[in-house]
């Protein structure tokens, strides 16, 4: 019976994954899928889905609720009052000074491709450790990305490579952000969001170095084979002459969320609020005062539903799993193999991150349900904390990852020419961060 259990889990596993590749909603198809894996192994499907299924949604859905209201919220205000693009464009033109003087001369603008990767970096970077949804920061940075790729002559494939690698890597994974999966691991584990902070700024540094390192020396390869820069039938433009706040007006509410979420130790959704207050008062006139209020703020509830149910309900997947009779096989292979505990972390979550097809959703389908387990092998709950957040952005990023998705739409490009760009920066490399940083933290457990 065991093995015809673990049969329905690879099923139920390939199923969501191609069924999300066909573009059928997640809300329907995660809890297919998991009936699907309960039929396998012979659960009571109606027990499943009442007793299994739906408080795996509302654990998400409890812990998570107010951090991605406020997130949805907060990035409206970014966006609609123009402060994340203020932000954006202060790094762009500190970048970019050399190249915007070539063109004030009239001469020939061709900026090395490193400076370009690095702006981008720089950029998503600094606009996601706030917490903002990468998906609509995509629509902030990929006008920039595109304005950088054509001076530096960078195939346009690449885009979604070098803008998720910025946007879904370190930003996510690093102590103190405010990310899905860094608040996800705070509530469920009772740590810090400072958790492991050595271990977890080293990985960040190591994820961001590779990717610049390799998205450059792969950038020279291709120009050097004559694949360049091409403009897109509907290439975004980099937005000039938008009133926005100044950048530096438009800083001040993100660091002092980040200073009461983690030098203060205050609630995150007191700390996000606080943001949201700021920045209604800071960004009023750019915004439409009280009559852009309204406009703005009309997409969140669907925005806020959608990204709560979708995860909530990928997660419950992983809720069926652990209550199937092919759970404590999995477990035991799991607790007997060879090796240091903190890798095992790093594979149990990768596995179900890619499961799953998010981070957050890997995250919150493996610590409820086998936090004591990794107790039970000696692991520190700070070091667990910080390795479960970087596995958490190993598999996350598959080809069927709506996010990806939406990034070849923005790019204008064909997943057969991007992918391999955005598997090396956001699946090969944070696979090797995540390794990293549990053996730093396997021969150093101190710095937890």
């Amino acid at each position: 019976m065991a093995a015809l259990g673990i049969i329905g889990i690879i099923v139920g596993v390939a199923v969501l994954i191609y069924g999300a590749y066909k573009g059928i909603s997640t809300i329907i198809l995660a809890p297919l899928c998991a009936l699907l894996i309960a039929l396998f192994n012979g659960m009571n499907l109606l027990t499943t889905f009442t007793d299994t299924m739906l408080p795996s949604v509302c654990n998400y859905v409890t812990a998570m609720l107010g951090p991605v209201l406020m997130g949805c919220v907060i990035a409206a205000l970014y966006n609609a009052s123009g402060a994340a693009l203020s932000i954006a464009n202060a790094l762009y033109d500190l970048f970019t000074i050399k190249a915007r003087k070539q063109a004030a001369a009239g001469q020939q603008v061709v900026m090395k491709p490193i400076l370009a990767i690095l702006t981008i970096y720089v950029i998503g970077t600094v606009l996601a450790y706030s917490g903002m949804n990468p998906v609509v920061l995509m629509f902030i940075l990929f006008p920039i990305a595109m304005d950088l790729f054509e001076k530096a002559k960078m195939p346009r494939a690449m885009g979604p490579g070098v803008v998720l690698g910025a946007l879904a890597t370190a930003a996510c994974s690093m102590p103190g952000t405010t990310s899905d999966q860094n608040v996800i691991a705070v509530q469920m584990l009772g740590t810090s969001p400072m958790a492991a902070a050595v271990p977890g700024f080293i990985g960040g540094a190591v994820v961001l170095i590779l990717n610049i390192v390799m998205m450059n020396i792969i950038s020279k390869k291709e120009i050097a084979k004559g694949h360049v820069y091409d403009v897109a039938p509907n290439a975004p433009k980099r937005p000039e002459g938008q009133k926005t706040p100044h950048w530096l007006l438009s800083i001040i509410p993100i660091a002092v969320t980040l200073i009461c979420f983690n030098g203060l130790g205050w609630n995150i959704l007191v700390s996000m609020m606080l943001n949201i207050i700021l920045s209604l008062i800071f960004f009023f006139p750019y915004y439409g005062k009280f009559s852009g209020l309204k406009e703005l703020i009309k997409p969140v509830g669907e925005q806020t539903t959608m990204l709560v149910l979708q995860v909530g309900l990928l997660g419950a997947i992983g809720g069926v799993v652990a209550a199937s009779p092919a759970f404590p096989v999995l477990t035991n292979g799991l607790l007997n193999m060879g090796g240091p505990a903190l890798f095992k972390v790093v594979l149990a979550i990768a596995l179900l991150t890619g499961a799953s097809g998010s981070g957050p959703a890997g995250l919150s389908a493996t610590l409820p349900y086998m936090s004591e387990t990794f107790a039970s092998m000696g692991i520190n709950m700070s070091a667990l904390h910080r390795v479960s957040v970087f596995a958490s952005q190993t598999l996350d990023t598959l080809p069927t990852n709506p996010g990806y998705i939406i990034a070849t739409g923005i790019a204008e490009v064909e997943i057969k020419d991007s992918y391999k760009y955005v598997f090396i920066t956001t699946v090969l490399n944070t696979t090797i961060t995540a390794l990293v940083v549990a053996l730093i933290l396997t021969i150093f457990p101190g710095l937890a």
